[in-house]
């Protein structure tokens, strides 16, 4: 990070041609409130996981801007994450000990009165805009197609430019520097780990984009992918992964289409005797259909993740950004973090820290039907939409003993409703119930249905 922020200042400082003015300073915020009541969403009705619990983020951008130049910076005031007075197993910094799901603690830590201090750093980048090139330097969001791969903020360094009627962006992100002061591994620049990222996308007004990107992870240390093989466990060594996605969306009067695919290939080295290097593989869908007329909407849409083959050389490599939702309990996490969520191979380790399953994991499918009525029952700012979604494992889950599962993760039914009450206050109401499939009773030893309600205000200015 260290590396980053000083080619920003050094090129914002070579860069600046123009006359010095006042910084145009402006706030953004985001103030956010909800209840939460979740049961078991393990499936498992011997274990006690019922959860009844409130949280609050506050967010706050700000953007100043003087001549070519622009500085912007998010901050969290949060109550969502884990209390770091809180310690578990060994002294370890979580709730693993105590239970805390978000870490609310509204009355202090050992008494009435005290503050909780947890302030995250979002967004900081500069951006320079030099006409025929746009650049940023810092950490900053980035968003691939439909969300599937990649939806979240990362330290980058990017370049948009336009060749012919195309937007182009490239872009190197920092996912590990070893010469930062915070790295876990040290060492030199030859073990950090990076990603790089070719984006381009041709748009006719506002009625259809077709878009194409690859992603390149450079993974020059065993630290960012934690890889579970089949059949055993070779010690990793450095990864090579592609990514390559193709997008389309088009709206044709009142239907609406969108669609992604996403293939996944590389391979990790290892430094366990007899075994070379590990194949790496993997393969998201996403197809969606909807028809708005008048008041009324109605969508279908179709997921497909590659799971595991448990008898497979390869490994399967694939999952959901944490930013992309499908139902109110299935792929969505949304009651544990903003930003890194669940991932769509159910069973495997993330990519990177946090969250849940993307390598060796069993994968998905899933159908949902949605239909929705604007203005019921309280006028136009109003939105209500009722949902079904069904969805089974891409590949068999097996039990300890080696005997494969059913693969049903069952139907889920969601109720959605969405007030604004003015410009910048909104409330929403979203409700879950899943009617767990076999699958649960190989995954987690239960099939008992699960249920989930979160009640939102949200206050934006």
């Amino acid at each position: 990070m260290k590396k980053l922020w000083v080619m920003a200042l050094g090129t914002a400082f070579f860069l600046q041609t123009a006359s010095l003015y006042a910084a145009d300073v402006k706030f953004e915020g985001d103030f956010r409130v909800r209840g939460i009541y979740a049961d078991d969403l393990d499936a498992n009705e011997d274990v006690d996981d019922q959860q009844a619990f409130a949280d609050g983020r506050f967010r706050l951008r700000t953007t100043a801007t003087a001549g070519i130049t622009s500085g912007v910076v998010v901050v969290d005031f949060t109550s969502s994450f884990s209390d770091p007075r809180q310690t578990g197993a060994g002294g370890a910094a979580d709730c693993s000990a105590t239970g805390c799901t978000t870490g609310n603690y509204r009355f202090g830590s050992a008494n009435f009165g005290g503050s909780y201090n947890i302030v995250g750093v979002r967004e900081a980048y500069l951006k320079l805009d030099l006409n025929m090139v746009k650049l940023a330097f810092g950490r900053k969001p980035f968003r691939l197609g439909h969300s599937l791969v990649l939806d979240d903020t990362m330290d980058a360094i990017v370049g948009k430019f336009m060749v012919g009627g195309f937007e182009v962006m490239l872009a190197n992100g920092k996912l590990l520097d070893s010469n930062s002061t915070v790295a876990t591994t040290g060492g030199a620049t030859g073990s950090d780990t990076d990603v790089y990222i070719a984006k381009t996308g041709f748009t006719h007004g506002d009625m259809h984009n077709i878009g194409v990107f690859v992603t390149y992870l450079k993974d020059r240390i065993p630290a960012f992918i934690a890889l579970p093989i089949p059949g055993g466990a070779p010690i990793g060594d450095k990864t090579d992964l592609w990514t390559l996605g193709v997008t389309a969306d088009g709206k044709f009067g009142a239907i609406n289409l969108g669609a992604e695919i996403d293939f996944f290939t590389g391979s990790m080295d290892s430094t366990t005797t007899g075994v070379d290097s590990v194949d790496l593989t993997g393969m998201n869908i996403l197809i969606g259909v909807g028809l708005d007329v008048a008041a009324v909407d109605v969508g279908v849409a179709a997921l497909y993740t590659t799971g595991q083959d448990a008898d497979g050389d390869e490994v399967n490599i694939n999952g959901l950004s944490g930013n992309f939702v499908l139902g109110n309990i299935l792929i969505n996490d949304n009651i544990f973090s903003d930003r890194e969520g669940q991932c769509a191979s159910v069973g495997g380790a993330r990519i990177g820290s946090g969250g849940a399953s993307c390598v060796g994991g069993l994968g998905v499918m899933g159908i949902k039907l949605s239909a929705g009525l604007e203005g019921v029952p309280f006028g136009k700012t109003c939105h209500t939409e009722l949902a079904a979604i069904w969805a089974q494992t891409a590949e068999d889950p097996v039990d300890g003993t080696g005997t494969a599962g059913d693969s049903d993760l069952g139907i889920e039914i969601d109720l959605n409703h969405k007030h604004k009450l003015d410009d910048n206050v909104a409330v929403a109401v979203n409700l879950g119930y899943l009617l767990s499939g076999d699958a649960w009773q190989t995954l987690t030893g239960g099939d008992d249905n699960q249920l989930k309600g979160i009640i939102a205000l949200n206050y934006m200015f």
